[in-house]
């Protein structure tokens, strides 16, 4: 959707979890010497300000990154996350930036890696370059999802993480979303796939029929994992997020274990506050 900007939802709940399990895939890709790419569907403007007219109007980051930025857990268990985000704030001696996906997965990345990095909303992109013009093994592409990952596919690369994390805006990203995913399977087995989601209002939530049906997929070694902040609401609000991840690295169920209840305890707003972590396939 080119009415979506990120820049209000920049350092929620949802992003702290989906970028701590980024960075625990990346540094199990980074275990071995061999080279691996990093596709982004949706990327996003790359970087935020959290000073800026959309993140002051929702306030979100202050539910979200700004109740953990100083947790001695989390960052012994996922220290690369927060050294990008010391290093991103470190002339402002304060909490007034935050990282997309494509820059914490560029600052954590090696030389002989490479990122394929898509965006179709027209200020995105151009914010995107600007801001990711540090990584000399980046690529940016003016592109729709669907059509650049399907040619992106199979990459030169043989090994690698292709994240996925569409609005939700149309009820149909859901279908297409699954499509997408399987379509790519198809084309690159050996890749993981961490594919985001929300965990909607009783009326509009569609998280459960969609995990079920990427599980489908029948990639081995399919994992989900789930954050819900507060209870649900009847209707529509977003009290929740997870993440499934196909062809899942050996051992991320186990940190995810780690940091989830820690998590759930700094960002909870209620006591319908919850986590899930389960196999929705077998482990490989």
């Amino acid at each position: 959707m080119l009415s979506y900007r990120h820049g209000f939802h920049a350092g929620n709940h949802a992003d702290v979890l989906k970028h701590l399990v980024l960075s625990l895939i990346l540094r199990c890709l980074k275990k071995k010497d061999k080279p691996f790419c990093y596709i982004d569907t949706h990327s996003g403007a790359g970087g935020y300000s959290l000073e800026s007219e959309y993140s002051v109007k929702t306030g979100e980051y202050h539910d979200g990154i700004e109740k953990i930025i100083a947790n001695v857990q989390l960052r012994e268990a996922v220290p690369e996350y927060f050294e990008v985000l010391d290093r991103l704030n470190a002339r402002e001696k304060a909490l007034k930036y935050y990282p997309g996906s494509p820059y914490i997965a560029a600052s954590l990345m090696r030389e002989q890696d490479s990122l394929e990095l898509l965006e179709l909303h027209p200020n995105e992109y151009e914010n995107l370059k600007y801001n990711m013009h540090f990584a000399k093994n980046a690529h940016v592409h003016h592109r729709d999802a669907r059509e650049g990952l399907n040619a992106l596919l199979p990459p030169k690369i043989k090994r690698g993480l292709v994240l996925i994390d569409p609005s939700y805006e149309l009820k149909t990203d859901y279908h297409d979303t699954v499509k997408m995913v399987k379509n790519a399977w198809s084309k690159f087995p050996n890749g993981i796939y961490a594919v985001w989601y929300p965990v909607l209002g009783k009326a509009i939530d569609e998280s459960w029929n969609f995990t079920r049906d990427l599980a489908k997929i029948g990639a081995p070694g399919t994992l989900k994992a789930e954050l819900c902040v507060r209870e649900a609401d009847p209707l529509r609000g977003m009290h929740g997020s997870g993440i499934v991840i196909l062809n899942a690295p050996w051992g991320l169920d186990k940190e995810l274990n780690e940091i989830l209840p820690e998590l759930l305890k700094n960002l909870k707003q209620d006591d319908h506050g919850k986590y899930v972590l389960n196999w929705l396939t077998e482990e490989k």
